[in-house]
């Protein structure tokens, strides 16, 4: 990704810990949105999902996906992307511990993923082909 299509600002916002809304092209083409968490490394945005979820379906068959990050405190600061999602391979564990950490905190990132432990997940990227926010 061209890391020119976010400005710090908006760099600086997509790193905090926020949910992300993930909207992708359903079957009959109405859009499917899911929240999920993120994180956002070198110029692309990262989830996990269950292999066989509506999003891993729906990506598989249309990667055009939009993502949109946004706070719930004024001044409202959002960030919109447009772009084309991956479906790769899962992540070993310590990056699931390292998302989970990112959201929960030490001790209930560690407890969340003894927890939830899924042995059917993927990795989804998010690359950005467009990037709006204010």
């Amino acid at each position: 990704m061209d890391d020119a299509l976010l400005t710090d600002r908006q760099r600086r916002f997509v790193e905090k810990a926020r949910i992300g809304v993930l909207a992708t092209v359903g079957r009959d083409g109405a859009p499917h949105l899911a929240p999920v968490w993120y994180r956002f490394e070198d110029g692309a945005f990262l989830f996990l999902t269950e292999r066989g979820s509506q999003k891993h379906r729906n990506i598989e068959r249309d990667a055009r996906v939009s993502f949109c990050i946004d706070d719930d405190a004024p001044p409202y600061h959002t960030v919109i992307v447009r772009g084309r999602a991956r479906v790769e391979p899962p992540p070993g564990p310590a990056w699931r511990l390292a998302l989970a950490v990112h959201y929960l905190g030490e001790e209930r990132g560690r407890r969340y993923v003894e927890e939830n432990d899924s042995p059917d997940g993927v990795l989804v990227r998010i690359v950005p082909e467009r990037v709006i926010g204010w």
